[in-house]
């Protein structure tokens, strides 16, 4: 498979798992607790952190999936383990539209276990200095691990299908394409505005939020299809 065939594909994942709400809605609830009882500097430095922890388990999963590929899978993903992350995607555009937040019109809270919920919630209260909001950015990204999960097996795959060169540059890119919602949230508090606004417009563009992620999960899927298994 070409490299920018490759490329392509790794956008588009990347893009897909952008689209994911829980690592955003974590940094907002740290944002929201740590502007009340610390300094504006400090709390930017521990949204930071946020991110780079959310960035590094990105990247070792990326990784880690690279070494299971390359050692059990002879290097590559066969048609048929593709066909299954395809209908991975598939479910997971539909669970999206249909189930990805829980009802209520004023809420954003995510179909997730109450108890995991809580334990966000308190961590994201407690969070006080660097490690812990690294830690919590480690955290809200591996949780969403349900949907990533086929998604890392098939971006794994086209860095092991590109040029050995542009493997680590490739795999580090994700990382970051990954945390750009993070960022343009980090920015969006750096100029003045606060995570209450970010909340208040993730509330009002609920529908879009999962239409869009929704619909990224499926035309991944027709992608993966087309080029990577027809």
């Amino acid at each position: 498979m070409s490299d920018i065939t490759c490329i392509a594909t790794i956008i588009l994942a990347g893009i897909t798992q952008a689209s994911l709400q829980l690592g955003l809605g974590g940094l907002i609830l740290l944002y929201h607790n740590s502007l009340g009882k610390h300094r504006r500097k400090k709390t930017r430095y521990l949204a930071k952190n946020y991110i780079l922890g959310s960035a590094a388990i990105t990247f070792l999963m990326v990784c880690t999936f690279c070494f299971l590929i390359g050692n059990f899978f002879n290097g590559a993903l066969t048609a048929e383990w593709l066909v299954v992350c395809i209908g991975i995607f598939a479910a997971c555009g539909s669970i999206m539209w249909l189930l990805y937040y829980r009802k209520g019109k004023k809420s954003t809270e995510l179909w997730l276990p109450k108890a995991f919920t809580r334990f966000i919630q308190k961590k994201a209260r407690e969070t006080n200095d660097n490690i812990e909001a690294f830690s919590l950015g480690l955290l809200s990204s591996f949780a969403e691990m349900p949907f990533s999960l086929a998604i890392y097996f098939v971006v794994a795959n086209c860095v092991l299908n590109m040029s050995s060169y542009l493997q680590i540059i490739t795999a580090v890119s994700y990382a970051v394409l990954t945390v750009i919602p993070l960022v343009i949230l980090k920015i969006h508090v750096k100029t003045g505005r606060n995570a209450v606004e970010a909340q208040k417009w993730r509330v009002k563009n609920k529908a879009f939020s999962k239409a869009f992620s929704g619909s990224a999960f499926m035309i991944l899927a027709a992608f993966v299809l087309a080029y990577w298994v027809m």
